[in-house]
């Protein structure tokens, strides 16, 4: 299967949403996670704070850390995976366009780490990053944005959906008309903006947060 997008940002470091979670976690400030990792308080504020423009850290602060949290560096820095059950019980899986599949389960996603969804969701949510340019506007997505997706909402016109296709994977506006239902992209110079919504597209889940309510 193909996507209709481009290339995942790599600026994106996720070093700082895992750790942020697993403090939350694990109910530590960064003062408390100083002082048990021997990591100063100002180099733990720069990994939380300074997000894509700060440097990966070093491998043995990264243990250090990891020591404290029962995280290897592997997972801290998002190369390995961490089971949801080391987050907060809010923590949703990411998921990868390219592994989405043809079906109506969203347990069928190949899953990497997890984020903390801000906003209530069901059991079945996952997370998806922004790529390409197809939902770009004043009203829509970044690339390199973070969407949180809910297979328990129902899609309703004006909302926006993420749906598989047996050609590619979208994210698009879910568009209710008398003519019929249709996905649309905000960017009005997309390729082929309206694709009506047939038989053979399933829609996996309604977007409710991308940095904002949904």
């Amino acid at each position: 299967m193909t996507i209709d997008t481009e290339t995942v940002l790599q600026a994106h470091n996720p070093v700082a949403e895992i750790l942020e979670a697993l403090m939350d976690k694990h109910s530590l400030n960064q003062t408390d996670l100083a002082n048990r990792s021997g990591v100063s308080q100002p180099a733990i504020n720069r990994i939380l704070n300074e997000r894509s423009r700060a440097k990966k850290p070093r491998r043995d602060t990264l243990e250090k850390i990891g020591g404290v949290l029962g995280v290897t560096p592997e997972q801290l820095t998002g190369q390995a995976p961490i089971s949801v059950r080391l987050f907060d019980k809010g923590a949703v899986p990411i998921g990868r366009w390219e592994t989405l599949t043809h079906s109506a389960e969203a347990g069928n996603i190949q899953l990497g780490h997890a984020l903390v969804c801000p906003v209530p969701h069901s059991d079945l949510s996952f997370a998806l990053p922004v790529i390409g340019e197809a939902m770009s506007g004043d009203d829509g997505y970044r690339e390199g944005d973070v969407i949180f997706v809910d297979p328990g909402v129902k899609p309703s016109h004006g909302r926006d959906v993420v749906a598989v296709s047996p050609r590619a994977a979208y994210l698009r506006r879910f568009t209710e008309t008398p003519e019929g239902t249709f996905l649309k992209a905000l960017n009005s110079s997309w390729p082929n903006p309206i694709l009506p919504l047939t038989s053979d597209i399933i829609v996996m889940g309604t977007v409710i947060f991308s940095g904002r309510i949904r």
